[in-house]
């Protein structure tokens, strides 16, 4: 049995399902010719595709600088591509990578090397790039791409924890039980809603589908928005969220229940013009119209949404102690935050 040492590239399509159903020739026709742009970027980079199955590709290179790099070129190529399309018919990908040992049977390749690229991948957000800390290792200082260090992560049948690094914001465990990613086990279960409201009771409202992340934020606009040194908020997303007042809707930008006040160029935060609680904090940005914050407390059942990291520690207050050890980002070193600010012409402080 022959084994050697390889980059692993591991790449899917989100949402792919829903694209199917919606339209089935318009989503084959756009993923053939993504998966050509894939093949001619991953040749022109020494690279060989080993396998692939409907919306998936997997592989193999010998450099993981030249991986990394393949990755960057197939995400930009993407967004770009996206950019012709409509919001509901863009085809994002996500992309894991690890180097590691590999078992060479024919012209495929097994072992845990490919397992750890593959739930790397998983963990990816939309339109980003996940990566193991030998992979980083190799390329730190090589490509021109920030990735954010997440610590360590125990995946899906990997017995060890494997050090992950993103393009994006946050991460998730790639783990199965219930007190890691809430609701996970009653996904199938369509009567399942998460509610919450405001402290009067006069805005309520549900969610049909689970949590993407949770996480705590000492930025300076949440602490002045909620009058807290930090607050916790639970990602979610968009459509899975009905403001409920009689019959239900979807609320838009001023709603007779729940106002909105735009607190910066790239979000706007909903409260109850009753009792003034912190409810929602929705996104203005393109690349983040697809989800929406709640403010986690506002939660029938908070207890459920652990958060996983902290952000904007920069705003710390001094006299809070962090006494956790989750993942710590500052609002500067958050590539999706910069993107955005990025994207209205500012910086982050």
């Amino acid at each position: 049995m022959k084994r050697r040492l390889a980059a692993i590239l591991s790449a899917d399509v989100v949402g792919y399902s829903r694209l199917m159903e919606a339209d089935e020739e318009a989503t084959i026709r756009v993923l053939n010719e993504c998966r050509q742009v894939i093949d001619e970027l991953v040749a022109n980079h020494h690279g060989r595709v080993f396998g692939s199955a409907g919306d998936s590709v997997i592989a193999e290179f010998t450099s993981a600088v030249e991986a990394v790099l393949c990755a960057i070129e197939i995400q930009r190529h993407r967004e770009a591509q996206d950019l012709d399309l409509s919001e509901d018919r863009r085809m994002r990908l996500r992309i894991g990578i690890n180097l590691g040992d590999i078992i060479v049977d024919g012209d495929n390749l097994l072992g845990g090397g490919v397992n750890v690229a593959a739930r790397l991948e998983s963990l990816a957000e939309p339109g980003g790039i996940c990566i193991s800390g030998n992979v980083f290792e190799q390329v730190d200082g090589k490509v021109d791409q920030v990735f954010t260090d997440f610590g360590e992560h125990r995946v899906k049948n990997v017995s060890k924890p494997v050090r992950v690094y993103g393009t994006f914001d946050h991460v998730k465990d790639d783990m199965s039980d219930s007190h890691a990613r809430p609701f996970f086990d009653v996904l199938e279960d369509e009567s399942v809603l998460i509610k919450g409201g405001c402290l009067c009771g006069e805005v309520r409202y549900q969610i049909n589908e689970p949590s993407i992340d949770t996480n705590y934020c000492h930025c300076r606009m949440c602490q002045r928005f909620s009058g807290a040194p930090v607050v916790a908020a639970s990602t979610f997303p968009k459509d899975s969220l009905v403001i409920t007042q009689g019959n239900p809707k979807y609320f838009e930008t001023t709603h007779e229940h729940a106002h909105f006040y735009e607190s910066s160029l790239i979000a706007e935060r909903g409260f109850c013009p009753n009792c003034g609680s912190s409810l929602f904090y929705r996104p203005l940005v393109r690349r983040w119209t697809d989800w929406i914050a709640v403010f986690t407390a506002s939660l029938d059942n908070p207890e459920n949404f652990g958060p996983e990291w902290h952000l904007g520690v920069e705003s710390q207050m001094p006299w809070l102690r962090i006494q956790d050890d989750l993942p710590q980002v500052r609002c500067k070193d958050s590539p999706g935050l910069v993107a955005a600010w990025a994207s209205v012409g500012l910086e982050v402080e």
